[in-house]
């Protein structure tokens, strides 16, 4: 089986979301402040700029982003250990959140806080989206082809079953 493959996906599928705790997601320009989202909040990188958000304000982004790199963890750790197909059945449905919280935090990024930020910035000139915002695509990319993976598995151990 090729369990193996699809361990490796959900680890860097994990792996991805934890480098979103080290790299920006977008960076606003504005006339007189540059704002910078990450998973942390909104800071200002110019001295003495003005963030008019909290620091709790990207609390359900981090709350999501970590949600989403436990479930693929927990996904590329548990498939080394199943070996009977209730295992697999319950790797799927764990697989199948995981994609549902990547997408959650992809659309919460995107069409929440990205716009609310950018109409936040007094005279925004530009809106650069870094390599934080391409980041959880990639990891949805690698998620939906392991859990793809995964129901060709769980085929294979019913199609033995039967055999038995």
């Amino acid at each position: 089986m090729s369990q193996r493959l699809q361990s490796i996906f959900f680890f860097l599928s994990a792996l991805l979301f934890a480098m979103l705790f080290f790299l920006p997601i977008a960076e606003f320009l504005g006339e007189s402040n540059i704002l910078v989202f990450n998973l942390f909040g909104v800071e200002s990188s110019l001295p003495g700029g003005t963030v008019p958000f909290s620091k709790w304000y990207s609390l359900p982004v981090l709350v999501l982003g970590i949600t989403a790199m436990l479930l693929c963890g927990y996904l590329a750790m548990g498939l080394f250990r199943a070996v009977k197909l209730s295992q697999f059945v319950k790797l799927h449905k764990t697989a199948r959140m995981a994609i549902i919280v990547i997408v959650a935090w992809i659309a919460l990024v995107f069409a929440v806080y990205v716009p609310t930020i950018g109409k936040s910035v007094v005279g925004l000139n530009d809106t650069i989206y870094k390599a934080g915002a391409f980041l959880p695509l990639a990891s949805l990319v690698m998620t939906v082809a392991a859990t793809s993976g995964l129901k060709k598995d769980i085929k294979k151990v019913r199609s033995t079953d039967r055999i038995r």
